[in-house]
């Protein structure tokens, strides 16, 4: 089952490294990444670090240690980048916040040369999100929803229409203890 887990992550690298022209669609890779990284609620930032790092995010922070995690209340922020050619092909961010028992998290990950029109379509079958309110926005070049989950949680969306066609999904939970 390990081996599965690198191969179709050495999948999902290859297709990001692929996908650096503005006419690549990156709008799959990206709900493949949420789908693996923030999806599962990670109950801890270790998880979250572990999981990221092996999809090849790296961050410039040093690691999450356990002292970190330890205590009545927590308060780490992780973030990464996913880097390709010299190229920023997508970042992901995930605050956890409260007590240690059962913290907020928020989980982001993000990605250009994502289509507007692609996303929230894949949104709504890769993570079987429905229930999609469509926000508006101040600008017409970006388009905003939000989709309730099967747990009851929120998925946020944003897209960039204009190059590079910047995108982001995000979830709040609250982790249980694992």
């Amino acid at each position: 089952m390990q081996m599965v887990r690198f191969a179709l992550a050495g999948l999902a690298l290859l297709a990001l490294g692929g996908a650096a022209g503005a006419e690549e669609d990156n709008s799959a890779l990206l709900v493949d990444l949420f789908a693996k990284i923030c999806a599962p609620k990670p109950a801890r930032p270790s998880q979250v670090e572990r999981i990221a790092g092996g999809l090849g995010f790296v961050s410039d922070g040093g690691p999450i240690t356990a002292e970190m995690e330890r205590g009545p209340k927590i308060d780490i922020l992780y973030m990464a980048k996913l880097m390709r050619r010299g190229e920023r092909l997508g970042s992901m961010t995930a605050y956890f916040a409260g007590p240690d028992d059962g913290p907020s998290v928020t989980c982001t990950v993000s990605a250009v040369g994502v289509s507007a029109d692609a996303l929230p379509g894949l949104i709504e079958t890769s993570l079987k999100a429905g229930e999609r309110t469509d926000k508006p926005s101040k600008d017409d070049n970006l388009r905003l929803a939000s989709w309730r989950t099967g747990a009851g949680d929120t998925l946020d969306m944003s897209v960039w229409r204009t190059s590079p066609q910047r995108a982001s999904i995000t979830i709040n939970y609250y982790a249980d203890k694992r």
